[in-house]
């Protein structure tokens, strides 16, 4: 048996949808067979205070955080482990044993369980990262095709190089 408390923390707003939210997440942990939750506190939302140097998200509106504190036990530290990967707590703190003790293939499938979830996370970010180098791409070629310059202000009409096309001035005499 493992016991552990953890903290879990969500972000986003309105406060309401938060909270609703993080229950939503943290209260799935009643329904999981082989854990047994003990306790399962939820504070109330409050506004992240802005730091100097943040920007303010787009619309103004503040932002909100609300966390869980979930005590509860699994049957092995393997599964503790595996819920710390469904839950992605913030901080987790290990109640008992005192002492964890792990054969060679329990601690063999934990490592291969953390290094296979951190490649499929590589593999999400790396799909992400050229999607976004598309979409700004895709940005580009919508801008020069609309007139406009990589700042938003406008600009002559573009051949596919780069070039303004269009009006020549002409001199007057």
């Amino acid at each position: 048996m493992v016991r552990a408390i953890m903290i879990v923390e969500m972000a986003g707003r309105p406060a309401e949808h938060v909270k609703d939210s993080l229950e939503k997440h943290i209260g799935v942990l009643n329904d999981v067979n082989d854990i047994e939750v003990h306790s399962i506190k939820i504070s109330e939302p409050r506004e992240i205070e802005k730091s100097s140097g943040s920007e303010e998200v787009h619309s103004g509106e503040p932002v909100f955080t609300c966390f869980a504190e979930a005590d509860f036990e699994t049957g092995s530290f393997a599964r503790m482990s595996e819920t710390m990967f469904d839950f992605m707590p913030s901080s987790v703190e290990i109640i008992e044993p005192s002492e964890v003790r792990l054969d060679m293939s329990e601690a063999t499938n934990l490592l291969n369980n953390i290094s296979g979830r951190l490649h499929r996370y590589d593999e999400i970010m790396k799909i992400a990262g050229g999607r976004l180098q598309e979409m700004g791409a895709e940005l580009k070629v919508a801008r020069e095709a609309l007139g406009k310059g990589e700042n938003g202000s406008r600009i002559g009409k573009m051949d596919g190089k780069g070039k303004k096309v269009g009006k020549k001035k002409v001199k007057k005499k």
